[in-house]
């Protein structure tokens, strides 16, 4: 195999490669010891593996996401490494052509299957290809495919168009196979967030490609070595919570110190994502450099975690109780674990903080956009 960075990214040195094959190694939880495999893995994506992605209810700002990516060059990863062979947005191929295409890869079977965008069930006629509901083509499609990767919000959860009252029926891939086409224990791999990751997509492809084998996912089918943290514990204004330091309005003076946006709606404390890693362009910024978190990669957070600008009620803070932050994400992950909302979360208490600013009013002040 070629590790010289030419015939895997073209616009790579051999060091750039293995440097990010070092980074993929990390995000996987491998270790150095596995950039051999890592690269190997990458060789078989430069074999070309056929992948088929379907658009449902989306705006197609995943396909954006992963087309701009520029660590280091996904674009060129999936148009010119990976057989893009169906996608209805970058495909030439159009009407009867195209339909017979990927009829015939789906009927080989050799195949990858990416879903983006939320499958109507209530009102199938809502999204079709071809004269084909969205739900025949993703039970058909998933049958053969080797491995099945959603990404976006709306292609795991159903995204904002299952907000209620949800007129379409709109639910994510692994919603509607389990309770609509009869599959007991489908096994896909979520790749959440509004819109998907691009590092989040390939990490996952190169892990299944290195271990024959979709990794560890948690009770909503994310995976575990992407999604197995709070954004809080790796944000970097977590300092400022812990200090009791708040933002209390967007615009204020804590705002340019870059205090802790929790008091004006951050669901950090709630959300499991590797968004403080992978971050987005380029790895320059993240949301909360910017504004609070909304908790886009957790399930129905459209309707569970509104209103966005408004603190979450079941999350205590530093001077209010005592309430250790440790406690906060230990309470959020066990109930993630047993299926509970976050907002039955946040009531366990220890004495290991509290030294934070002074206890709130019993209204905190809400804020606006500046």
């Amino acid at each position: 195999m070629s590790t010289d960075g030419i015939s895997i990214f073209p616009r790579l040195t051999r060091r750039e490669f293995l440097k990010y094959c070092g980074t993929l190694a990390a995000l996987i939880g491998a270790g150095d010891a596995a950039i051999p495999d890592i690269a190997a893995a990458l060789e078989k994506l430069a074999k070309r593996p056929a992948v088929v992605w379907s658009l449902f209810q989306e705006c197609l700002g995943c396909s954006v996401s992963l087309l701009q990516s520029r660590t280091p060059d996904v674009a060129n990863l999936i148009l010119r490494q990976i057989s893009l062979e169906y996608h209805e947005a970058v495909m030439a191929a159009a009407g009867d052509q195209a339909h017979k295409h990927f009829e015939d890869m789906v009927e080989r079977g050799d195949f990858y299957y990416v879903v983006e965008g939320a499958i109507a069930t209530k009102i199938p006629e809502a999204i079709t290809m071809h004269g084909i509901s969205a739900m025949e083509h993703a039970k058909e499609t998933y049958k053969k495919a080797k491995a099945t990767i959603a990404i976006g919000s709306c292609a795991t959860f159903g995204g904002i168009q299952a907000a209620a009252p949800n007129p379409t029926g709109a639910k994510g891939l692994t919603a509607f196979l389990r309770e609509d086409a009869g599959v007991a224990n489908p096994v896909v791999v979520n790749i959440s967030r509004c819109p998907g990751n691009a590092e989040d997509m390939l990490a996952a492809l190169t892990y299944i490609l290195v271990h024959g084998k979709p990794p560890e996912l948690d009770a909503v089918g994310r995976p575990v070595f992407l999604y197995g943290h709070l954004i809080h514990d790796e944000c970097e204004r977590r300092g400022h919570f812990d200090a009791g330091e708040f933002v209390e309005v967007f615009g204020d003076d804590a705002s340019r110190d870059r205090w802790c946006f929790y008091k004006v709606g951050c669901k950090g404390p709630q959300t499991f994502a590797p968004c403080p890693k992978t971050r987005w362009n380029g790895h320059l910024s993240w949301c909360v450099h910017n504004g609070p978190c909304i908790g886009c990669a957790e399930p129905e957070f459209w309707d569970k975690l509104t209103p966005f600008y408004e603190r979450a009620q079941n999350v205590q803070v530093p001077g209010i109780g005592g309430i250790s932050t440790t406690r906060i994400g230990m309470a959020l992950g066990a109930a993630t674990a047993v299926g509970l909302g976050a907002h039955l979360i946040g009531q366990a208490a220890t004495g290991r903080l509290g030294k934070g600013g002074p206890p709130e009013p019993e209204e905190a002040p809400r804020g606006g956009r500046s």
